[in-house]
């Protein structure tokens, strides 16, 4: 056996070494191809190198195994190829394979397409002489058929993308060689060098380093118990066929009892020599490349164990921090997590509180929707060669850039990306390896599910001490703060501000619950952003907001006061509607230790504040220093009410004596809508207040008309459509003026829907239904009766009777359908007793 000999013998033994290790292997679609090619590869290889020493059971049997192998491994490599770039398989793939297993077959029976070799012994050494034909060049064009659509793939997908080119070079450099050497072979001066053979090796070594390269397996699989199996076969052969002559020897004349024996006795030896070194092989395989993965595995144990225990979300970011600076020699770790809105990701944590942490991507960021599609390790040297690198803001490369980051791992939870964990390079500037991505991922994984998990408690706990409307602390959670901030400051100022929006329910009836929301939620921004980290914004109430602020004392906390009261009236500048009614803020403050000595006084003390103000015309800010004067004791909700209506009855008289001098029949009109009104309201089984409303409104509802001209009030004759256009106007007038009186503002909704139509065709607002208030739907029916059955100067009186079939006519149209039959029924029962003068009762008695 000449030493070129060894050659092969060297390619089959790493060839079974390869197969051996990736049988092992992770099994995914590339690393099965590859190990399809490492049995083409054996055939190939084997059956040659077993042909040229004319083993049993014939050489030509060994020929046409080796030629299957080389045959079959063009598609191996083929769909290796495919795979490896991720094409998408086609039919005709399959077409290649049973065209080339038939050219194999039809080879073996007839030897068309390259025949057996005709063995001549020259000097004791076989010499293989071949005979071509021309069905070896339909042997090679088919070949070559496969490599071309190969060679299409590789520059089909180099070209789109710089990262698959640099993960193909590596594949096409083994190509290459494969091809260079099977060229050689027509070299006379190479002739009897298996460069063929060599050609493989380096082809499969290619191919090796392109799996290596793109981390689909790790290294120690190359050291896992098959490969120690064939190891140690291969050792024990090689000791054996080098040794068994000598030891016979050494028995015959050392140790002659043995005997016949002797082939019994080195085979116990050998079988003894064979478990020695699997066992010593296997020792040091554990200790050099299995015990850093069982390390590994208990520190993954050990982590998993930690984070289930916990809830708290910044306790979580630093496990995942520790746990991969322990592990990897890891410069840097930053921890991103989603924002709570979901559209963007900050950086929440670092080993180092000094860090540069400012970076934020937002959730459309190329790199978010890679991780999100992909759900895998991305690493910036590869992702800078894509295109969706080059679409990102220069900003953004800039920061990840100064960060360093390499290595990005997604935290990803049932396909949602939580998080991501930022990586910058290890130490010495190593790579990162398979067994790194592999630690890396399982960190991910059980990082994700406990950050996902803390983010629900996290939100859970959030919601339960804020607010859901506006996001501020709830009421039971400002107390809390107040007691906790109040125990912590005794001996320090500690200021509250209650704001109190004046009139809100006012607002909900003329706007809709809906735009009171929509202020609600302004005036908490407001709020927020004026307060800042300064203090505590709580919503105390429906429409009462509280702020606490440590190391205030009162006049600041007045001033602050001051400026949200301001910007809250610019709300009503920024939208002309709310004129009808203005956004207003009453507020009371309150500061310890000279204003209150508990949260309860403060608090108490605060409200008394905001109760003044309300009371003294709304709309400004209180400082309460402690105690209750007799001036400020809360008087009876009644004895309020009936105090605010005397204040302004001598304003209402006079406004509709006014009228009365420019249309004598508003004043009496206005007392008998009263009348009529309050008789409905009763029978709707209202309470005092809103009967007292309704009574106030009908007053007020027509007091506009003063700013009507006096020759359209008093027009004899049908209005021109200008004139009834003024005439509508009397509607905004009365709002107008009666927002001037801020105690009696209650009254707005009423007056200004009582020309409202239930089938929505009325004015101002066009309002339909229920959405029309119900006092002013009661005001419309009165409003109309007393319009029909008295005398005007463009119109003579309708009989009673004839007013009721009226009003039950529009039931349903002008008037609510529930509520004017109650009324019909009122005044056909004798209820409601129709006020009618001696000129309109002489007039409905002709």
């Amino acid at each position: 056996m000449n030493s070129f000999a060894y050659i092969p013998i060297v390619a089959l033994c790493c060839y079974l070494f390869l197969l051996m290790a990736f049988l092992a292997a992770k099994r995914t679609k590339v690393t099965n191809d590859f190990v399809y090619m490492l049995v083409c590869c054996v055939l190939w290889t084997g059956g040659s190198f077993a042909m040229r020493r004319l083993y049993w059971p014939s050489p030509q049997l060994w020929y046409h195994v080796s030629i299957c192998g080389l045959i079959l491994l063009a598609y191996a490599f083929f769909i290796f190829v495919r795979d490896f770039s991720s094409t998408k398989p086609r039919k005709l793939d399959l077409l290649w394979l049973v065209l080339l297993s038939v050219v194999a077959v039809a080879n073996i029976f007839t030897g068309w397409f390259l025949a057996a070799p005709e063995i001549i012994m020259e000097q004791g050494e076989p010499v293989f002489v071949y005979n071509t034909s021309y069905g070896f060049l339909a042997l090679a064009a088919i070949l070559l058929v496969v490599i071309s659509r190969m060679v299409i793939i590789i520059a089909h997908f180099s070209r789109r993308d710089e990262v698959k080119r640099r993960a193909f070079t590596p594949v096409f450099a083994g190509l290459v060689a494969l091809v260079a050497g099977h060229l050689a072979l027509m070299i006379p001066k190479l002739s009897g060098f298996p460069i063929d053979i060599v050609s493989s090796v380096v082809f499969v070594a290619c191919l090796f380093y392109a799996l290596y390269r793109r981390r689909l397996f790790k290294l120690t699989l190359l050291v896992s118990k098959g490969v120690c199996y064939l190891a140690t076969a291969i050792l024990s052969l090689a000791i054996f066929l080098n040794l068994v002559r000598p030891l016979r020897t050494f028995i015959e004349s050392h140790i002659p009892f043995v005997g016949d024996n002797d082939v019994i006795f080195i085979a116990i030896l050998f079988s003894f020599i064979t478990v020695m070194i699997y066992t010593a092989m296997k020792r040091f395989v554990d200790k050099v490349f299995i015990k850093e993965e069982i390390a590994r595995a208990q520190v993954l144990h050990a982590f998993s164990a930690s984070v289930a225990k916990s809830l708290e979300f910044s306790e979580i970011m630093e496990e995942i921090v520790a746990v991969i600076k322990r592990t990897l020699p890891v410069r840097k770790v930053y921890v991103c997590v989603e924002s709570n809105d979901g559209s963007c990701y900050q950086i929440a944590h670092s080993e180092n509180p000094l860090d540069d942490c400012r970076l934020r991507l937002d959730a459309d960021n190329p790199i978010i929707e890679t991780l999100r599609e992909s759900g895998e390790c991305l690493f910036m040297e590869e992702f800078r060669c894509l295109s969706a690198y080059k679409s990102m803001w220069d900003e953004e490369k800039r920061e990840i850039s100064n960060l360093g980051i390499e290595c990005i791992v997604p935290l990803c939870d049932d396909g949602a990306l939580v998080g991501m964990v930022l990586l910058t390079e290890k130490e010495r500037s190593a790579n990162y390896t398979y067994d790194d991505i592999s630690f890396l991922t399982s960190v991910g994984s059980i990082g994700s599910i406990a950050v996902k998990n803390a983010r629900l408690y996290e939100r859970a706990r959030l919601e339960a001490c804020t607010d859901e409307l506006t996001g501020l602390l709830n009421r039971k959670y400002f107390l809390d703060t107040l007691q906790r901030e109040f125990e912590g400051r005794k001996e320090h100022s500690l200021a509250l501000i209650i704001l109190n929006l004046d009139d809100f329910k006012l607002y909900n009836q003329l706007y809709g619950n809906r735009e009171g929301d929509i202020l609600i939620c302004k005036v908490a921004d407001i709020l927020r952003a004026t307060v800042g980290g300064n203090g505590h914004v709580a919503r105390y109430s429906g429409k009462e907001f509280a702020i606490i602020l440590p190391d205030y004392d009162l006049y600041g906390a007045k001033s602050m006061a001051e400026i949200i009261r301001s910007q809250v009236a610019d709300i009503n500048r920024e939208n002309p509607v709310l004129a009808l009614k203005p956004v207003t803020m009453s507020g009371g403050i309150c500061a310890i230790p000279y204003g209150a000595s508990s949260p309860k006084e403060l608090v108490e003390n605060a409200d008394m504040a905001v109760y003044q103000v309300k009371r003294s015309g709304k709309n400004a800010i209180r400082l309460s220093t402690g105690g209750t004067s007799p001036g400020e004791l809360v008087p009876p909700k009644e004895a309020h009410r009936s105090d605010v209506y005397s204040e302004y009855a001598s304003t209402i008289y006079a406004l509709t004596a006014a009228i009365d001098t420019k249309d004598h029949y508003t004043f009496s009109h206005s007392k008998n809508v009263a009348y009529y009104a309050s008789e409905l309201a009763y029978a709707c089984n209202m309470n005092e207040d809103m009967v007292e409303i309704v009574r106030e409104a009908s007053l007020l509802h027509d007091i506009g008309k003063i700013g009507i001209n006096e020759q359209i009030l008093n027009k004899p004759d049908r209005l021109s459509d200008a004139e009834y256009q003024s005439m509508k106007n009397h509607v905004e007038n009365s709002v107008g003026i009666i927002k001037h009186l801020p105690s009696l503002d209650y009254v707005i909704p009423a007056v200004i829907g009582h020309h409202e139509r239930y089938d929505g065709r009325g004015y101002p607002r066009g309002l339909v239904g229920e959405d029309i208030p119900i006092l002013a739907r009661i005001l419309c029916i009165a409003d109309s009766f007393d319009a029909m059955v008295s005398h005007r100067p463009y119109k003579r009186p309708y009989p009673v009777e004839h007013a009721l079939r009226e009003i039950e006519a529009q039931s349903g149209l002008q008037f609510d359908p529930k509520l004017a039959p109650l009324f019909v029924r009122l005044v056909r029962d004798g209820k409601i007793t129709p006020i009618l003068t001696d000129v309109e009762l002489k007039i409905v008695n002709k």
